[in-house]
């Protein structure tokens, strides 16, 4: 009795882990690859900006999928619809992220390349600074140390 039980779970297992998932029509309204990226793109810098900046985007009522559906002319379903018929070929949304890291590694190096040209500006804005603040300082020590000499009357 109990080695017909195992037989059968095993052979059920054995069924359901071969059971092939259907593709996926491709929909009629297809996001493009390129678009797809882009779209997944704005979708990463905006729920960044959000972790980061919640009130700002709440008081402004920007609501990051609204956006981002009117500025690429899609609705959530062509987006859905597109982004498991893409999920189900591996190596379309392997293309697809590939597309999205590198696009948000070129970004981050751009900013930070920005900011540390920024930081430099900086730094030399502090410098000068420091310099006209020390001489405007000896000017006024030197003018402060000038011995005024008494005049003599005669």
């Amino acid at each position: 009795m109990i080695k017909r039980l195992i037989t059968l779970i095993l052979i059920s297992l054995l069924v359901t882990s071969c059971y092939k998932y259907k593709e996926p029509k491709k929909p009629e309204n297809l996001i493009s690859k390129r678009d797809m990226a882009n779209i997944l793109i704005d979708l990463r810098l905006i729920r960044s900006a959000n972790g980061n900046n919640k009130k700002v985007l709440d008081s402004h009522y920007v609501k990051a999928s609204s956006y981002i559906y009117k500025k690429y002319n899609v609705d959530s379903l062509q987006f859905t619809l597109s982004n498991d018929y893409y999920a189900y070929f591996i190596e379309d949304y392997d293309e697809i992220y590939t597309r999205v890291k590198d696009s948000l590694t070129k970004l981050k190096e751009e900013y930070k390349s920005q900011s540390n040209a920024i930081a430099k500006a900086k730094k030399v804005a502090d410098s000068i600074k420091k310099v006209e603040r020390k001489a405007k300082l000896e000017k006024e020590k030197a003018q402060d140390s000038v011995i005024i000499k008494p005049v003599s009357s005669k």
